[in-house]
C-alpha cells in the first residue's frame, strides 16, 4: 500500500482500478508538475466528520468523488448490519442540484445494495427536509443526503440521517466514522450496479407520493387563512436549487395567487450561475429578486439549495427592502406560531422550544412568555432534533419550535432537521395575517422589540485556510480559554462558560462549577455586565472560526456603537 502522498497520487493515476477519467485527471497534474494541488488531494483523507463528508469535487483521497461516497457508505452499510433484526428497514436517499449530486446518490445506493440493504432514492433532486420526512414515513434505518448546502459550486457533501429522522449524533456518529476509518482499497469496495438493483427490488424509485405526504403533514401545521393569503403579493428564489419542489406548490395549495418566481433562478444550476454564494444569508443573493420586485410585493423568500435554510427580505417603513436577519426570522416565527396556537387553544400543555446555543435570547424571552420550557442545545440542527426526540421519546415534552441563529426553523415532529419549505409557508401566512390587521412585519418585528427589549445579534467570521489557519484557530482558541479578557470594550466579563471542560466560572471567584452539561465542544461564552453575551467557536465543517455577538438594551444606536467598540478590541486581541 502507498505510504505517502506522492506514491498514493501515483498509485491513483495508475491503477485500472480506478476509472479512466480519474486517472487522466492525476496523470494531468503529474504533467504540470503540480505538486502543490497533488499534495493538497493527497496528504490526507476527506474526514468522514459527526455529521458525514464535505468538500471540493475532484480526484485524489481528499476529495468529494465516487470512490470517497463509496468509502463512506461502505462503513454506514457495516454498521447498519451490526444492527441486526430491526423494525427500522432500508436506507432512503436524496440529492440537490449541485455537479455530480445525482451520481454521488447512485454510488452510494449501488453500495447498499451489494451488502441487500434496500435502497429509496428520489427520481428527481429534493429538499433535504422532505428526505428526513420520507425517511421518518418509511421507518427507515437511515438516510443520506447529497449536498453542501450554500457553499460554492465547487463543492459537495455527504449528509447521514439515522432512524430517528435527524443527522447521526452520539453514540452512532463515532461509531459509523470507525467503521468508514477501517475502510480501505477504495478501488475495490463491491457494488452492485444500479441498474441490476433496480432489477432485483434492491433499489426503488421514490416518487411524487412522497411529496404528496410531505404536504399533509405540513399543511396540518398551517395556521394562517387562505383567504387573506390571496391577497398578498410574495416573491420566491430557489436559488437555483431544491425549493421549487416544495414551496411553489405549497404556497399555492395555501391560496398565495400573486406568488412570482425569479425566472432565471427557478431553473437547477449546479454552477449557480446568477448569485456569488448561494446562501440565502447575504443579501447578494436578492439582488436579482429585488430587481424583479414590483412595487405591490410585500415579501422576498429565498431557501438555500437544498431548501433546509430561509431567508426573508420585506418592506421598511420606507417601502425599500430590508434583510431580516436569521434571529429576527426566527423570532417573529416564533411569536406568531404561539400567539396564533395560543388563539386556537392548541398549544400543548407539555411544549417547549429548543434553540441553539448561539441564536439570539430574544427567542427564549418569547418561548417563557407563553409559557414554554427552554432547552438549549449545541450549534447544529441535529442537537436540536436529538433534543426534541429524546424528550417526546421520554414523554418529557413536544418540540412546538426549535431554531438556530444561521436561518433554520422547524416546527412539530413531521421532519427530523430545520425546514426552509415549512418556515416559507408560515412567514408568509403571517405576513398576511398581520396584513389583513393593518400591520407589516416591521410594525411585528418593532412590537416584539417593545415588548422585550432591543436585541442587537451579529456574527462575525474568520476564515483560515490551510494548515497554517488551522494552527492560528487552535492557537486563538487556546489564549481565550487560558487567559480570558478582564473587560471588553469597557464592560467586566462576569463569567465565562467552556463547553469543552463543561466548566462555568464567576469571575470575582476562584472556584469553577460544573457547565451546562452539554456535550464537549470547542465553545466559549464570555458574559459581560450588561447583558452582553460574546461567543467563539471554530466551524466544525469548514477552515473559519466564529464570533456571536449578543446584545440587548433600549437605545440602538448606543447598541450599535458598543457592538462596534467590541469587534474592535476584540479582533485587535486576536
Amino acid at each position: 500500500m502507498p505510504n505517502n502522498w506522492h506514491e498514493t497520487a501515483k498509485f491513483w493515476s495508475q491503477n485500472t482500478g480506478f476509472d479512466e477519467h480519474t486517472r487522466k485527471e492525476i496523470q494531468k497534474l503529474f504533467a504540470q508538475n503540480n505538486d502543490k494541488e497533488l499534495e493538497d488531494r493527497f496528504r490526507g483523507i476527506l474526514e468522514f466528520g459527526t455529521g458525514g463528508l464535505r468538500g471540493l469535487m475532484g480526484a485524489g483521497t481528499n476529495r468529494m468523488n465516487t470512490y470517497t461516497v463509496r468509502q463512506a457508505t461502505e462503513g454506514l452499510a457495516r454498521y447498519i448490519k451490526q444492527q441486526g433484526p430491526s423494525p427500522y428497514q432500508g436506507v432512503v436517499l436524496g440529492y440537490d442540484s449541485r455537479h455530480n449530486s445525482q451520481l454521488f446518490a447512485k454510488n452510494a445506493a449501488e453500495v447498499l445494495a451489494f451488502h441487500k440493504i434496500p435502497v429509496f432514492i428520489f427520481s428527481d433532486i429534493i429538499p433535504t427536509p422532505m428526505v428526513s420526512c420520507e425517511l421518518l414515513h418509511r421507518k427507515a434505518m437511515a438516510g443520506i443526503i447529497i449536498t453542501a448546502s450554500h457553499n460554492p459550486p465547487a463543492y459537495n457533501g455527504y449528509k447521514v440521517y439515522w432512524n430517528n429522522g435527524g443527522q447521526i449524533i452520539p453514540p452512532d456518529d463515532s461509531r459509523i466514522i470507525e467503521e468508514v476509518r477501517s475502510v480501505e482499497a477504495l478501488e475495490k469496495i463491491q457494488i452492485l450496479p444500479f441498474e441490476t438493483g433496480i432489477s432485483e427490488g434492491l433499489i426503488q424509485w421514490v416518487e411524487q407520493d412522497a411529496d404528496e405526504y410531505y404536504f399533509e403533514q405540513v399543511q396540518q401545521l398551517a395556521l394562517g387563512n387562505p383567504a387573506l393569503n390571496q391577497k398578498t403579493h410574495v416573491i420566491y428564489t430557489p436559488l437555483h436549487g431544491t425549493g421549487g419542489r416544495g414551496v411553489v406548490p405549497l404556497l399555492k395549495r395555501r391560496g398565495f395567487e400573486h406568488l412570482r418566481i425569479v425566472p432565471e433562478q427557478a431553473v437547477p444550476d449546479g454552477n449557480f450561475s446568477t448569485v456569488t454564494s448561494p446562501n440565502p444569508e447575504e443579501e447578494s443573493a436578492m439582488e436579482l429578486a429585488i430587481a424583479f420586485s414590483k412595487p405591490d410585493d410585500e415579501l422576498i423568500l429565498a431557501n438555500d439549495p437544498d431548501a433546509d435554510r430561509l431567508g426573508v427580505m420585506i418592506r421598511d417603513n420606507n417601502q425599500q427592502w430590508f434583510r431580516l436577519n436569521g434571529n429576527q426570522i426566527g423570532a417573529l416565527l416564533l411569536d406568531y406560531q404561539l400567539s396564533s396556537l395560543k388563539a386556537l387553544n392548541r398549544m400543548p400543555h407539555d411544549g417547549c422550544f429548543i434553540v441553539s446555543l448561539v441564536t439570539s435570547p430574544l427567542g427564549s424571552s418569547i418561548a417563557r412568555n407563553y409559557g414554554l420550557k427552554v432547552v438549549e442545545t449545541l450549534t447544529g440542527f441535529k442537537w436540536i432534533w436529538g433534543e426534541a426526540y429524546r424528550l417526546k421519546q421520554s414523554g418529557q415534552a413536544t418540540l412546538v419550535f426549535g431554531m438556530e441563529e444561521s436561518h433554520g426553523y422547524l416546527a412539530g415532529t413531521y421532519t427530523g432537521d430545520k425546514d426552509g419549505v415549512w418556515a416559507a409557508m408560515a412567514f408568509a401566512e403571517m405576513t398576511a395575517s398581520l396584513k389583513a390587521q393593518g400591520k407589516t412585519v416591521m410594525d411585528a418585528l418593532e412590537q416584539l422589540y417593545q415588548q422585550y427589549g432591543y436585541h442587537l445579534d451579529a456574527l462575525e467570521t474568520q476564515t483560515l485556510p490551510g494548515q497554517d489557519g488551522a494552527a492560528r484557530i487552535q492557537n486563538v482558541m487556546r489564549t481565550f480559554r487560558e487567559q480570558p479578557p478582564l473587560t471588553i470594550a469597557g464592560k467586566q466579563v462576569i463569567a465565562v462558560t467552556d463547553l469543552l471542560n463543561d466548566s462555568f466560572r464567576k469571575m470575582a471567584e476562584t472556584q469553577i462549577q460544573n457547565g451546562p452539561g452539554l456535550p464537549k465542544s470547542n465553545v466559549l461564552v464570555f458574559e459581560l455586565e450588561d447583558q452582553t453575551r460574546v461567543i467563539v467557536r471554530p466551524s466544525g465543517t469548514e477552515p473559519k472560526i466564529k464570533f456571536y455577538f449578543n446584545l440587548k438594551g433600549t437605545d440602538r444606536q448606543a447598541l450599535e456603537t458598543h457592538l462596534t467598540a467590541i469587534k474592535t478590541e476584540l479582533f485587535a486581541m486576536i
